[in-house]
């Protein structure tokens, strides 16, 4: 039985009936008509012209002998001969360019014997030779593009097919109205990739320029196409362009970035079109569901969001379109039917729109999105066809690799492949050809810009005496494309070029000198790589890793290094004394590189940070490291990386391990990363193994210093240990401190930190199959609070039967008067096929210890019934915990007498005025520049605000401090502030410490100035300006006389006071800055806050500069008119309305 025809075939037959028609239109019935649609109406003289109409026939002729070239191939298709079938289709295939070369010969006769006809110019024939035989095919690919109205429609839009009316003249009937049709296959790939850019090109879509009248002519074409009504509206100097489709109306929006949609139609529109297109095994399907309410309008935005407004009410609407092809026999994409072929069996794809409302915007919005998937995709390569060569080299080889792909398009992104983004089979053959093997065939197809790249490729393995080689993806590139002039295969272009090899591999293996390397090359994404490793006799083991990148993050062209060397020493390393070891050295080397402090957080977590810190195994595990290298240490255009590395032991053996390396960032900031291991009593039969990784870094930038530490692989006999911890401490503007070994407590917001948040610290005492018992626990430290707790958690189980239960605190301290709060929860439960059986739990809250006091609710169930009751118990006898108050005037003022809390300060700007001579080092008194200002400040205790306690002990002698300025002399310009921890000086709850911010600005003193006065300069006099000239270039004029003095009055005068040091000087360029003030720095102040009502925000005092002082100014409001009470609150400053 023969086999169905091939995609090469069928590619064939196709374009054999393509160039039929091509000729078709050349002959004598057709001829004159397909010259009046490309612009020009031969008389009919035009028929027996005779060097004309023999270039025609010679058209005609190739064309006609292409019908026979047709039946034969069908026949051998039939027969089932291959070898005839190649024949066949290389016959058809040679005939093709015949008709291809015979079209630039019928332009070469119109060009000669075309001027020579009646009426007819030697520019119209120049114009209509231009590229004729492009022209000509593009007609042919409209007519047949046009039998599909889906399609073709699409293509419209997508400018991919393009019409346009050319009006003619109505004075010479040699130049009749037509319609100039264009096909630009070079816009396919772009209008896949990404649409929405393609769109702009065209229309300015999504730019400033937007030409709507242009996109709603297009879309006016595509609707008519697919039979549905529609009516455009030219635009004019008054009216925009208008469009009506149906029960639709669209029109540019009044910014013109967008269309305007006003929905015409009432009621529910629920409909489903279904339509069959070519080939008859596919459908396509398109339905519309949904109310859509009269008078809704809305707009159609970059990149294709679509917002509806209702006039009233919510509504939905969805717009979905399928296409399935489920074809009787696999469908061949490439190949040949039952020889070598790639097929697929089915193909689906869904799109479509929803638009769904919100009650919070009263629109309904949505964006389109479209999936699909290729399944039962096959790649069969079979030999058994093959020529003697193939055959005697492969033999008689049949591989089979199967496959799905699917596939998404959004406007944002275009056409995306899921998975490796692409068509990408590796078929295993594992051929031998003498010292090399054949180990897999690469077979990659992907989408770039503008081209359609497929790679067959090979992964090659060779072993030569103590020396073995891999090579990886070494083989052939074939780029696909269309260019707007055409290519080599008439409106496509296929350009071939060397694969070369993305992964080379050595390994080496003489005795004393072992192992190997492996290099990396990727020139599309301009980076190089690769690793090295060699160990001589056992006694220094050298690692090398390497990474080049000749492209920078944005694009640009450029080059950075990053450069990892070490070198382990065996036999237990080098002595050093009292038990110390050197067990290795080496360093970091990064030039044009930058390093990611996140990203080398996360690698503590992760164990990526090994990939750094001496690794192991380099040669197997080099994707991976090289992967996290790059993670790490980013290409970074003038940023230098110094590291140097050591690894150190103690004991014999080694019972305790460091790795430790210090990272210097030029300019930059200074990380730390290791790797400590402790293994007792030895590293062969421990009892204890204690393993973390952990990293810290001093970040001179943002005035902050932090340290993470993780625990991984960590055991004590049978029970894992995990866990890790974290510290902050912040020192610039926005101090800060936090210590957490474990995490925090579950209601504590933690402020932003540089490491990720340490996972609670347990241990698995148990962990089987039928039984599991962990407990965790972590405490933590802020400015704030002192908090921590612990958990167990069991698990017993077997058969349908389990039991399983916890019991668990967290608990928060307070120290003045002592005090704590601890919530503890815990439960116990039995199941029987995953039913609850019996169960209790417990949950409540203690306080203490003077006196003692539990509140919760506990609960007992059995079955479906279930009981529960709360508790407050209270016992103990209460006793005074409160530490002895301390008079925090004297804290206040013991710090106002400190010499460094005074400090002079010069005037602001550059116009001091006044200078001040160097006064000797013995001399502590300040001097205060006239217009200078002083500044008085402390650390002690906040002004302005109410003060409860200092630290645990509560204020004795005031509960509000200010300061300000007695007698004359000085007055205050300004308060001073610092950073202050306000739960060292207020009475908070517990939510308040865990909610508040670890240190707030405030109040710490004064910013002073003198008295007097507002300084004048004298009475300003008029006087005549007169300047001594001296011409030195005398040649030119030799007679002129010169002058002694000389008056330069007016514009040149102005001119040459511009250069003098008076308006040169500070002062000047102030005073010209006030008048032009467009040059000044935008300057960005802090956070502020205001009183505010809570009916409306609306602003009643403020604002202050932070939010204690805003609070106090509300409690002493409250304080004055109790009314008040839950009428105001505390806001920042931008949510309130003034």
């Amino acid at each position: 039985m023969a086999e169905a025809a091939g995609s090469i075939e069928r590619v064939a037959t196709e374009l054999a009936g393509v160039f039929t028609r091509i000729t078709n239109k050349l002959g004598d019935d057709s001829a004159i008509d397909t010259f009046e649609q490309l612009g020009v109406h031969f008389p009919d003289e035009f028929l027996a012209e005779p060097t004309i109409s023999a270039a025609r026939l010679t058209v005609y002729g190739c064309g006609a002998e292409l019908r026979p070239l047709t039946q034969q191939l069908a026949a051998a298709i039939a027969s089932g001969d291959q070898a005839a079938v190649a024949a066949a289709s290389f016959a058809l295939i040679t005939q093709f360019g015949r008709v291809v070369e015979a079209l630039p010969e019928l332009a070469n006769a119109l060009a000669t014997a075309g001027p020579t006809l009646p009426g007819i110019t030697a520019a119209q024939i120049a114009e209509l030779n231009e590229n004729l035989p492009r022209k000509i095919v593009d007609l042919l690919l409209a007519d047949i593009l046009q039998l599909s109205a889906p399609a073709s429609a699409l293509l419209l839009v997508f400018g991919i097919l393009e019409r346009t009316f050319v009006p003619g003249d109505d004075t010479n009937p040699s130049k009749p109205p037509h319609e100039r049709v264009s096909v630009h296959l070079d816009r396919i790939l772009p209008a896949l990739t990404n649409p929405v850019g393609h769109l702009g090109t065209l229309y300015g879509w999504g730019t400033d320029h937007f030409d709507a009248g242009r996109l709603l002519l297009v879309i006016e074409a595509m609707v008519a196409g697919l039979g549905l009504p529609v009516l455009f509206t030219p635009g004019t100097a008054t009216e925009p362009p208008r469009l009506q489709i149906f029960a639709f109306d669209l029109e540019p929006t009044a910014d013109g970035s967008g269309l305007k949609v006003a929905v015409m139609l009432r009621g529910a529109l629920t409909t489903t079109f279904t339509f069959p297109v070519s080939p008859p095994t596919w459908n396509a399907e398109i339905g519309l569901s949904g109310t859509l309410p009269a008078g809704a309008s809305g707009e159609l935005r970059p990149p294709l969001d679509i917002e509806l407004t209702p006039p009233a009410g919510p509504f939905e609407a969805s717009i979905t379109a399928g296409l399935k092809a489920t074809p009787p026999a696999p469908f061949l994409l490439l190949g040949t039917a039952g020889g070598s072929r790639l097929e697929f069996a089915g193909l689906s794809a869904t799109g479509g729109m929803k638009l769904t409302f919100d009650p919070s915007t009263g629109k309904a919005g949505g964006g389109p999105v479209a999936e699909g998937e290729v399944t039962g995709g096959k790649l069969i390569i079979d030999t058994a066809g093959g020529d003697g060569f193939i055959s005697t080299l492969l033999g008689q080889l049949h591989l089979e690799s199967r496959f799905d792909v699917g596939f998404s398009f959004t406007p944002e992104q275009g056409l995306r492949f899921h998975g490796s983004g692409g068509l990408e089979i590796q078929v295993p053959v594992h051929i031998e050809l003498g010292p090399v093997q054949l180990q897999a065939i690469y077979l990659l197809a992907t989408i770039e810009a503008g081209k359609l790249p497929i790679e067959l490729s090979a992964g090659l393995t060779a072993k030569l005496g103590p020396i073995s080689a891999a090579v990886d993806r070494i083989g052939v590139r074939a780029d696909l494309s269309f260019p707007g002039n055409g290519g080599n295969l008439g409106p496509a272009d296929l350009a071939f070029a060397f694969k070369p090899p993305t992964g080379v591999g050595l390994s080496l293996d003489v005795g004393v000198v072992t192992g190997g390397g492996y290099l990396f090359a990727d020139p599309d994404r301009g980076e190089y790589a690769g690793v090295l490793q060699l160990e001589f006799a056992k006694f220094l083991a050298v690692k090398a890793i390497g990474l080049i990148t000749t492209r920078m993050p944005d694009g640009s062209s450029g080059f950075s290094l990053l450069l990892v060397l070490t070198a382990e020493f065996g036999g237990g390393g080098l002595q050093l004394g009292y038990g110390f070891k050197l067990i290795g050295v080496g360093g970091i080397i990064g030039l044009n590189r930058t390093m990611r402090l996140d990203a080398l957080m996360e690698g503590v977590r992760t164990g990526a940070i090994e990939s750094v810190m001496f690794p192991r195994d380099i040669v197997a595990n080099a994707p991976r490291i090289l992967s996290d290298l790059r993670a790490f240490f980013p290409p970074q255009e003038g940023t230098f990386l110094i590291g140097p590395m050591a690894k150190l032991g103690w004991g014999t053996p080694t019972l305790v391990s460091v790795a430790l390396g210090v990272i210097i960032e030029i300019p930059g900031n200074i990380a730390i990363v290791g790797v400590l291991k402790v293994a007792l009593p030895t590293e062969e039969l421990p009892l204890l193994i204690l393993q973390v990784n952990f990293a810290g870094a001093i970040e001179f930038d943002r005035k902050r210093i932090f340290f993470f530490a993780s625990l991984f692989g960590s055991r004590v006999l049978t029970m894992s240990i995990n866990g890790e911890m974290g510290l902050l401490v912040a020192y610039g503007a926005d101090p800060n401190f936090v210590l957490s070994v474990g995490g925090f407590h579950p209601s504590f917001a933690p402020p932003p930190l540089p490491f990720p948040s340490p996972r609670r610290v347990s241990v698995d005492v148990l962990n089987s199959g039928i039984g599991r018992i962990t407990i965790s626990g972590y405490f933590a430290v802020t400015s704030n609070t002192a908090q921590f707790g612990a958990q167990a958690d069991l698990f017993f189980g077997f058969g349908g039967f389990g039991i399983e239960g916890h019991i668990g605190f967290d608990a928060l301290f307070q120290f003045s008067p002592f005090m704590f709060i601890i919530e503890v929860h815990a439960s116990v439960s039995l199941k029987a096929f995953g039913v609850g059986v019996f169960s209790i739990s417990l949950r409540f809250a203690l306080s203490g210890p003077n006196p003692w006091r539990a509140r919760g609710t506990g609960s007992i169930s059995f079955f479906f019934f279930e009981i529960s009751a709360d508790f407050d118990i209270t016992w103990g006898e209460e006793r005074d915990t409160v530490l002895p108050p301390v008079n925090v005037m004297p804290l206040l003022a013991a710090e106002l007498l400190k010499p460094e809390g005074w400090q002079a300060r010069p005037p602001a700007g550059g116009a001091p005025l006044v200078t001040l001579r160097a006064l000797p080092e013995a001399e502590s008194e300040l001097v205060l520049h006239p217009l200078g200002t002083l500044f008085v400040r402390q650390r002690a205790v906040p002004l302005d605000i109410q003060v409860d306690k200092v630290g645990s002990e509560a204020a004795a002698d005031v509960s509000k401090l200010a300061v300000s300025p007695v007698g004359t002399g000085l007055t205050k310009l300004s308060d001073a502030e610092e950073m202050f921890a306000l739960a060292q000086f207020q009475n908070m709850d517990d939510a308040a410490k865990l909610a508040r911010r670890a240190f707030e600005r405030q109040h710490a003193g004064l910013e002073l100035s003198p008295d007097g006065v507002a300084m004048a300069s004298q009475r300003a006099v008029r006087r005549s300006a007169r300047y001594e000239q001296s011409v030195i270039d005398t040649i030119t004029q030799p007679d002129k006389p010169s002058e002694s003095f000389v008056n330069y009055n007016g514009t040149l005068f102005n001119h040459f006071m511009a250069g003098s040091s008076v308006a040169r000087s500070p002062l000047a360029a102030a005073q010209r800055t006030l008048r032009e003030p467009a040059g000044q720095r935008l300057t960005v102040t802090g956070d502020s806050y205001v009183v505010a009502r809570t009916l409306n925000n609306r602003r009643l005092s403020g604002p202050f500069t932070s939010q204690a002082l805003a609070a106090q100014d509300l409690a002493d409001r409250v304080a004055d008119a109790p009314a008040l009470d839950g009428t105001l609150h505390v806001i920042p400053a931008s949510e309130a309305l003034s």
